[in-house]
């Protein structure tokens, strides 16, 4: 008993076991609320990263549509829509096979059907009606040297008719320019709340969208391509269905013809309408509410944002792939 009494009267020791108990009451009272806070920063954080990521997916991918336009191949003009790296280009292959071998074929076929209407006005011609036979064959001579103009400048009337259009789609551009830039303060404001399975499932929602975009974008490139070379091809071939319009009973290939040409080039004015178009859209999008005055209306709210922009994303894919038959049926109806 004197030994412990000595021992806690020595100073020492009091001093020692004070500092002991401090250090125990530093380490132990604060310990669990430093766990808490540990555990929200990583939530905020992980939230704050997965936020980041579905934000810049958005942005980026209407950075990648606004890429295809009138800069592009649409507004370029005729010889120049497919360029080369060499010396001969698309447009020289489609004129140097309109020249050397489809063009004699169209005159040749003019020429047949000049004999044909010629057979046509001496059976009707008789002893008596001379005077009206030779006015017809007069008529006639005319009839071919129009026929015959229009066929061996045909691939300028392809290029003309295709300026006509060009000229559409400058005046377009003047008017709306490339388009607006996608809006995404909606995406921002519901995705503010550190809700980790609520921006997990945007992230994948924008993962799937931008593979969608990706597809929107290589299918525009593949669709303005397909047009280029379709007009490069149609225009070689022009003198044929051209010569064909000047008989009565083929009259309809050549007029079919010019509607089919002239439907390809509004293709291009419809595909720059609606890469125009696109992102203004996006922009009007908004989300629906669950109005519960819970966090799950944040929720709610940008992944219906979310899943209105993919549909979106779908629909132009869709649009690009049916301009075509858009502007055949446009043209139809002339």
């Amino acid at each position: 008993m004197r030994r412990a009494s000595e021992i806690l009267g020595d100073g020492r020791f009091r001093i020692a076991f004070a500092a002991t108990v401090a250090i125990l009451v530093l380490m132990l009272v604060p310990a669990q609320p430093a766990y808490a806070d540990i555990a929200d920063d990583v939530n905020a954080w992980l939230s704050g990263l997965l936020r980041d990521a579905c934000n810049w997916m958005f942005t980026n991918q209407v950075a990648v549509l606004s890429s295809i336009g009138y800069e592009g191949i649409i507004g370029a003009d005729f010889a120049g829509m497919l360029t080369t790296t060499g010396d001969v280009s698309m447009y020289d292959i489609a004129r140097g096979v309109w020249n050397t071998a489809i063009l004699p074929i169209g005159c040749g076929v003019l020429g047949l059907v000049f004999t044909v209407k010629l057979i046509q006005i001496s059976q009707r011609m008789d002893g008596s009606a001379s005077l009206p036979g030779v006015k017809e064959v007069v008529f006639l001579l005319v009839f071919f040297a129009v026929f015959l103009f229009l066929i061996q400048n045909s691939f300028e009337l392809m290029e003309a008719i295709y300026a006509v259009v060009g000229l559409a789609i400058d005046r377009t551009m003047a008017l709306f320019g490339t388009g607006g830039s996608m809006d995404l303060a909606a995406v921002n404001v519901v995705t503010t709340d550190d809700d980790v399975p609520s921006l997990i499932a945007l992230l994948l929602v924008s993962v799937l969208s931008w593979v969608i975009v990706l597809g929107a974008y290589v299918v525009a490139l593949v669709v303005c391509w397909a047009r280029a070379i379709q007009l490069y091809i149609m225009a070689a071939f022009s003198p044929i269905p051209l010569s064909l319009m000047a008989l009565d009973d083929t009259r309809q290939i050549g007029i079919g013809y010019l509607k089919n040409f002239t439907a390809v080039c509004l293709a291009g004015l419809i595909i720059l309408i609606l890469l125009i178009a696109f992102p203004l859209i996006l922009g009007g999008l908004t989300g629906a509410s669950t109005a519960t005055g819970t966090p799950i209306d944040g929720i709610a709210t940008g992944l219906t944002y979310a899943l209105q922009y993919l549909a979106m994303c779908v629909l132009l894919i869709l649009s690009l792939v049916k301009s075509g038959a858009w502007a055949r049926d446009i043209v139809s109806g002339f």
